[in-house]
Order: C-alpha cells, then structure tokens, then sequence
C-alpha cells in the first residue's frame, strides 16, 4: 500500500509541474482533480461535441475562504486566488466578468458535504470530482456559444410543477415509466429494428402523455431534456473513462428509473444522447439545443 500511495504522490507533483505560477495554496488533491478531468481532452472536441473542450472556461475551487481559479493557455496552467464569486457548496457555470467558469467546491469541502448529507456513497474520489467538472464545463459550453437558443426553450416557471403535473398524474408517471424503459432497452441494443419499434411506441406514449399536461410543463422538460439531458450524457462519458467499472450501475441502470422532481429527465436527455450517436455518429457534432434530441431521433428513424 505505500508503494501505491508513493508513486501517486509522484505522479501529483509530475502533473503541479504543469502550472506555470505556483498553485497558491490550491491542495494537491485538487490539482489532481484538474488534471485527471483536463487529461480526457481531445483535440478535435469532446464526447461528440464540436469546439467543446474543458480548458476554454477557468476552473474555480472554492475552500470555504478563497477561490483558487485555474486557467489554460497553451498546454499550461495558472493559478490565481481570489475572493469567492459564491459563498455556497455548489458546482455550477457562472458568468464572471462576461466569461462562463465553472465553480466547485473543493474535493475536501465537497466530500465532508456528501458525507453530511448521508447520500449514501462509500467513497467520494478524484475521478468522481472530474466528472463534475467536466458536467458544468459542458454548461458553461452551452451558454457561451448556444445561449438564444437555450433562453428561448427556458420558461419560467418553478419545477415544482413538475411535482404536481408529472408526479402527480398516475396515468402520466405509467406512460413515462414505459417510455424510459423503451429508452433504457434501446440503449442496450445494437439491433436498429429494435431501437426503431421502441420509437415508434415512445412517439405514441409520448403524444398521449403530452395530451394531459399544460404547455408549460411540456416546455419545463424540453428543458431539462436539452440542457441537462445533454450535460449529463458528457458527465457520462467522463464517468465511463475513469470508472468504467461502475459505469452501467451509475448511468444505464438509471435510465429505467423514475424520480420525483427533474432529476428524472437528466437521464432521459442523457439516454437520448447515447441512442443518437448510436444511429448517426457524429450527429452532436452540429447540435444548437433549439429541440430536443428525441426529434433528431425520429429523423434518423423516419418516424
């Protein structure tokens, strides 16, 4: 075991060499979780997206004191400390002087904060902290570059109504459990038969649920299914390169699951996601967020 941990700490200070200015006071943990999460890029964009990539938005690590900011230019990364932009224990994209960054707590403040909150996770790691790096850089993507486009399909409205509508309805919560088990199927088949008889069947379902909610609720998980939906699938991309090993039990398995509240439609974005670049790789490459992923679906399909 110190064998183990001595060669990890090496490989820490090979990757701190990295920055260009010292790292201010930025802990060797979160220095890894920077460059365990940069270590994924591609050149030519990132998990389907074209122009996506991690080091075009600044990476905040607030301590519950100061914000140690990360940027990147040219292969090298600098450091600098600052005042916090948000006193919260929250990862988000937030705009900070007209430029998206991603700010997240640190790996320490973000573990004793999932331990508080007794979620039920064994063990809150390096790799679990890149994925969500790379989930609020894809934000901060969106909002940079497709940002009319995703404040046309934003209502504003309080997802609580989602609870009422959605959750609410027994006859709307049976035909959506059905639907995302037609997406959880779909995933896990290469057969396009299959995948094209579970559409249509999800089209129908789909028309007859919409039936029974108000436009605004339709409008609500459009939302979510785009923005989030879409945040989620490159959330798990990153997940399936640094834990493959929980890969199916964190993300596909989910995708049959229903919850309560919005939550639910981040998997349902995310398996639309995978079944589309299953039927048409590359077709994300040139995604605008103005309509669902669903509809690019039923074009591939002809439905």
């Amino acid at each position: 075991m110190k064998r183990i941990i001595c060669a990890a700490m090496v490989g820490i200070g090979l990757l701190a060499g990295f920055f260009a200015t010292g790292t201010y006071g930025l802990s060797a943990a979160n220095v890894e979780v920077y460059t365990m999460a940069v270590g994924l890029e591609k050149k030519d964009g990132n998990f389907g997206f074209e122009n996506f990539f991690l080091t075009d938005y600044p990476v905040a690590f607030y301590d519950g004191d100061k914000d140690y900011r990360i940027t990147s230019k040219n292969g090298e990364y600098s450091v600098t400390k600052r005042s916090p932009v948000i006193n919260s224990i929250v990862a988000t994209a937030y705009e900070v002087d007209g430029k998206f960054e991603v700010l997240s707590p640190t790996i320490e403040k973000m573990s004793s904060f999932i331990s508080l909150m007794n979620t039920g996770m064994s063990e809150y790691t390096a790799e679990h902290h890149a994925v969500v790096i790379w989930h609020e850089a894809f934000h901060c993507y969106q909002m940079t570059g497709y940002s009319s486009f995703i404040d046309n399909i934003c209502p504003e409205i309080d997802e609580q109504i989602i609870v009422v509508q959605v959750d609410g309805n027994s006859r709307v919560v049976e035909l959506l459990k059905m639907q995302m088990q037609l997406l959880e199927e779909s995933v896990k088949t290469n057969d396009i038969d299959i995948i094209h008889e579970n559409m249509v069947k999800y089209k129908q379902a789909d028309e007859e649920r919409r039936e029974l909610l108000s436009e605004s609720v339709t409008a609500l998980e459009n939302y979510y299914t785009i923005v989030e939906g879409t945040a989620c699938y490159v959330e798990s991309c990153a997940y399936k390169e640094l834990l493959p090993e929980s890969y199916d039990e964190e993300y596909i398995s989910a995708i049959g699951c229903y919850y309560s509240g919005s939550s639910k439609y981040y998997y349902i974005g995310m398996a639309q996601c995978m079944i589309l670049e299953k039927l048409a790789p590359g077709r994300l490459g040139g995604y605008t967020f103005s309509k669902p992923i669903i509809e690019l679906i039923y074009e591939e399909l002809c439905i």
